[in-house]
């Protein structure tokens, strides 16, 4: 077999069994039209009724469907449905049929922390409408939705006005308004606080009065109502309960004596569903269950739970063999094209007339044979086309086992590393177990599965939770895939030491897990290394899950360290990692594991065997000398500093540079130093920079240190010989022309293209979009459209000149000649254009002022007989915030456009852009001219291989998206309290846990790289001349003005 079409095949993820996650994620690529429309129709009829009725609920509609037909996927699309006409979507998965309202609330508030159809979370959609009616100030509304602080206050507010808006509603709701208000702030103790109440918590809290809090005593029945109710209010929601079946599995198949009891869970459900109409306001249910479930619950439960649902036509097998093909067409070819393979036809290596046997398979099926065909070409090691899915299946075999890697020693030494690399404390820390624990029950139990092999095709796990987090992961066995019939093992830990977080907690846990209801089916796990907060109602409470069949567990350091390391290797995905799992089974040596899946947990692995000494030392590097750390020197890898752990080199790849850094570090800490060397190291690889100086501290990138600091390495010497002979550094001075002033030129060189017509059309396009919004020309109304128009004549009859200025164009529109244009008062829009034109010039001195024009093209591009070339943009000539935001806004702007006409290509990195002082450009709270254009460059930069470098000494003021867009992280020495434990949460999120950083020494650091453990790193000095003082003014001017070579 060709290696590229092995390759290609390989790459082929066939999931057939969507989970609950895959829900609220886009299934535009996916999605063939024509599958069940008949039933996502009668959905949406009844989610239309709510639409029109906002005082009720329409009849609810149950769709049926055998296993695999399409009933998850179904719903996905009913989801997106209603989020894009602005409703709201609640999942809810049946797992303890006398907890009907239990599972409900559970299922709402989480569905409320998944993504809403216009903000980060349904919750936040919901906070935004209710505030926007409420007719609240905006900077009340952005912390109601979370944006920013919530106080008592504005809490308050908030509740008075909606009531004055909807009195009836707001007084019965109130209580749950508020407390759905704090579970949405960004507060985690406030969230607490709210989820509390909303679970019916009753234990004595001081801060919950300080809110407008009573002691709960709503049940969850009520608390549905309410959420209903308040919900309604913003618009119209659905309903979807799902895993009716897995809940009701025994009771499909139980007779005779069995019956009676079964028929109690039968009942349980048949009354709760009975009542989610009266309840809920505004709310289309959905009940998805195969056909058996439902015949069930019609002939042994409550009769009248019929006249409450109406049943769609069952869900049957692939309707035409179009659809069939259409359906794995989208999935190879988005597959495919991943890797770069041209396949014969979209559905290679299956026929197109083989898919005339579609309508006998439903998708599930169809998806499952497609799969068995790709393993057995690639177990044979050539490529058979199938000609008939109704042909006989060939077995395939145990391939991970069969074929142990030759050379398992690299991965030996990753694991072993990473292992040692791990920091078991983020796992069991109470402030991080929610962000960390999650990846690495995740990956330890995505690898035992591996490490089955065939036989593990019977197990699957839970995606990563949402914003509520309940489970940190849920291992789940299929017993009879007809039924949906599952076996189930969860897990979470609970670190906190506050008693009602406790509560809160194991409340939800069994409650999301149906502990009780199944002692062989439903397992629940705590994992918890301290005994548990003192009090009557926690140790009731544990002895009641305990009586239920569940377990606290401890979690070793040691089964912390293989979770880490498998965590990285499988977000490495390093080739042969399958087979290496299952040659080496880590994961089954979990003690962790081992305890809580019992008899299916298999036989302890051997160790993963550590390599041999000599082949993990490290020997300096040339040039190094004895006592000197050794200088890391790679093409395509951009040193960092020196691990402390084990005096290794660490550095970045400059591919992973594309991907964004951001350096948190406040005064003292080194980060200058660290922005500067990383600036340096990028120069000898021949990488340009453009480099914000806010400061004045990194203009003297071009001098050469007058005499070697104390702690100089010699190795350095060298390098910074090479940098200052090789990298050309250009000091900017926007607005000062005493130095070497930038400015925007609108007008490009047209002289220069007149004798290319495209070139020539090009050239006028960029001029009108440069000048449209100085001119004042917005939106598409008619004015807007002929002064656009007359603009772009005026610019192509001046750009047919030889010598072109834009005080020149100006004259030209104040006084437009005839012929120009034939628009009717083309001469009055003309010199309206130009007078706003002129008052732009006089409001910004930098549009069309003095100075060279701010092109990126020459920001990065380096003279002849140069490497790269460092382009640092002084700030003294911008004296306010406005100024400086203008600018970095438009530069971005110019940037942006810049790099998608000239994009990077083969090369690692094609250029960087540093910015100091982020928090000042992109606030967390508010916003900025160059917010938008910053966060665009974040979200897109790096297609066209461009760099972006975040620094900032306050963390908690740089806007969220960039850390969360930031692949390699930098955490140096902090002072203030807030930004430590802010920048402590962000490290937990990425998984690593930074205890000192209050304590850390100037240049040490904590980096997280990319696919990596944390390290704390001692960081070189930097090449060119860092002394203890920032450069005046005058200096900096001095810098400027010095001559190019």
């Amino acid at each position: 077999m060709d290696p590229r079409a092995r390759a290609a095949l390989a790459g082929l993820r066939l999931a057939w069994a969507p989970t609950a996650d895959d829900l609220w994620h886009s299934q535009g690529a996916l999605h063939v039209n024509g599958l069940h429309e008949h039933a996502l129709d009668d959905v949406l009829a009844a989610f239309g009724d709510a639409e029109r009725n906002p005082g009720s609920s329409p009849l609810g509609v149950v769709v049926r469907g055998q296993a695999g037909s399409g009933k998850t996927h179904l719903l996905g699309q009913v989801r997106e449905r209603v989020q894009q006409r602005g409703g709201y979507f609640f999942l809810v998965e049946l797992l303890d049929a006398a907890g009907f309202w239990e599972s409900a609330r559970g299922g709402i508030l989480e569905s409320l922390g998944r993504p809403g159809g216009q903000r980060e979370t349904q919750l936040k959609d919901v906070l935004w409408e209710l505030s926007s009616v409420a007719h609240i100030g905006r900077a009340a509304r952005r912390a109601v939705v979370g944006d920013d602080d919530l106080t008592p206050e504005v809490l308050t507010e908030f509740v008075n006005a909606l009531h004055k808006v909807h009195r009836a509603t707001v007084r019965e709701t109130h209580h749950t308004l508020r407390a759905l208000t704090l579970l949405g702030a960004a507060d985690l103790q406030l969230q607490d606080v709210g989820q509390a109440f909303l679970d019916g918590n009753d234990d004595v809290d001081d801060d919950r009065a300080r809110w407008g809090l009573p002691a709960p005593t709503m049940s969850a029945q009520e608390c549905v109502r309410d959420i209903s109710r308040l919900v309604a209010l913003a618009g119209p929601a659905v309903l979807a309960l799902d895993q009716i079946d897995t809940l009701l599995a025994q009771s499909v198949r139980s007779t005779g004596r069995e019956q009676a009891a079964d028929n109690r869970d039968l009942e349980h459900v048949a009354h709760g569903l009975m009542s989610v109409r009266q309840t809920m306001r505004r709310t289309a249910s959905v009940v998805a269950c195969l056909p058996a479930a439902w015949e069930a619950i019609q002939d042994r439960a409550t009769a009248t739970v019929q006249d409450r649902f109406r049943a769609t036509r069952p869900l049957e097998a692939l309707p035409t063999a179009d659809i069939g093909r259409a359906i794995l067409e989208r999935r190879f070819t988005a597959s495919y094209r991943g890797t770069g393979f041209e396949p014969p036809y979209p559905s290679w290596p299956i026929l197109p007339a083989a898919f005339d046997d579609a309508p006998q398979f439903t998708p599930r099926e169809l998806l499952k044979r497609a799969d068995a065909h790709v393993r057995h070409c690639l177990d044979a090691g050539t490529v058979e086309e199938l000609r008939h899915l109704t042909g006989e299946v060939t077995a395939g075999h145990d391939q991970h086992r069969d074929r142990t890697p030759s050379d398992t020693g690299e991965l030996d030494r990753k694991f072993n590393e990473y292992r040692r690399r791990a920091v078991p404390a983020a796992a069991t820390d109470p402030d991080g177990e929610d962000t960390t624990m999650p990846s690495l029950l995740s990956a330890a139990l995505d690898a035992w599965i591996t490490e089955l092999g065939e036989a593990g095709q019977a197990f699957r796990l839970d995606p990563p939770p949402g914003r509520r987090v309940v489970l940190h992961g849920r291992l789940r066995q299929s017993l009879d895939a007809a039924l949906d019939d599952e076996r189930h093992w969860a897990f979470r830990a609970i670190a906190t030491t506050n008693a009602i977080a406790t509560q809160t907690r194991i409340r939800n846990a069994v409650q999301q897990t149906g502990l009780g209801t199944d002692p062989q089916k439903r397992r629940l796990f705590l994992l918890r290394n301290t005994s548990w907060p003192s009090g009557a109602k926690t140790a009731a409470l544990v002895a009641e899950f305990e009586a239920a069949g569940g377990r606290t567990l401890p979690l070793s350091d040691d089964d912390v360290r293989t979770m880490t390391a498998l965590r990285d290797l499988i977000a490495e995905d390093a080739p042969g990692l399958a087979g290496w799992l299952a040659a080496r089974r880590p994961a089954h040596g979990i003690r962790l594991l081992r305890t809580a899946l019992g008899e299916i947990a298999g036989e302890a692995p051997e160790p993963v065997p550590e390599p041999a000494a000599e082949e993990t030392a490290e020997q300096p590097a040339a040039g190094s000398p004895p006592g000197y750390p050794p200088v890391a020197d790679s093409p395509a890898a951009v040193p960092v500093g020196i691990d402390l752990d084990d005096g290794t080199p660490l550095g970045v790849d400059l591919a992973a540079l594309r991907k964004h850094t951001v350096v948190f570090a406040g005064s003292g800490s080194g980060k200058t130093v660290l922005l500067r060397r990383l600036i340096e190291e990028c120069a000898l690889r021949g990488v340009s920079s453009i480099v914000l100086d806010p400061n004045n501290d990194l203009s003297r990138l071009g001098s050469a240190w007058p005499q070697y600091p104390k702690d100089w390495n010699p190795a350095d010497t060298p390098r910074a010989a090479e940098y200052l002979a090789n990298t050309e550094v250009v000091v900017w001075t926007p607005s000062r022309s005493a130095g070497r002033p930038l400015s925007f030129q609108p007008l490009p060189d047209f002289a220069s293209v007149l004798d290319d017509r495209d070139e020539f059309s090009d050239a006028v396009e960029s001029a009108v979009a440069a000048l449209e919004p100085r001119a004042l020309i917005a939106g598409k109304t008619a004015k807007a459209n002929r002064s656009r128009a007359v603009l772009r004549e005026a610019l192509r009859h001046y750009g047919s000149r030889r010598d072109t200025t834009l005080p020149g164009f100006l004259d030209l529109l104040a006084d437009l000649p005839d012929g120009v244009s034939e628009l009717s008062g083309a001469r009055d829009l003309a010199a309206e254009l130009a007078q706003n034109l002129r008052a732009a010039i006089v409001n910004d001195p930098l549009f069309g002022g003095e100075g060279t024009a701010a092109d990126p093209g020459v920001l990065l591009t380096p003279s002849d007989g140069y490497r790269a070339r460092v382009s640092v943009i002084s700030m003294i000539g911008l004296t306010n915030d406005q100024q400086r935001e203008g600018f970095v806004n438009q530069l971005q702007m110019a940037l942006f456009s810049w790099i998608k006409r000239h994009p990077a290509g083969d090369r690692a990195l094609g250029g960087l852009l540093v910015m100091d002082e982020a928090q000042n450009f992109v606030p967390s709270v508010g916003t900025t001219a160059c917010t938008h254009s910053t966060l665009a460059l974040s979200s897109q930069a790096r297609k066209y291989g461009l760099g972006l470098v975040f620094a900032t000494q306050a963390p908690k003021g740089l806007h969220n998206h960039i850390p969360g867009n930031a692949a390699t992280q930098f955490y140096g020495l902090l002072n203030s309290s807030t930004q430590i434990a802010v920048a402590r949460e962000m490290a937990r999120v990425k998984g690593g846990l930074i205890p000192d950083i209050s304590r850390l020494q100037s240049g040490t650091f904590y980096a997280a790289l990319e696919g990596m453990a944390f390290h704390k790193i001692r960081s070189p000095l930097c090449l060119s001349h860092h002394p203890a003082s920032a450069p005046t003014a005058e200096e900096v001017l001095a810098l400027a003005r010095q001559p190019q070579d």
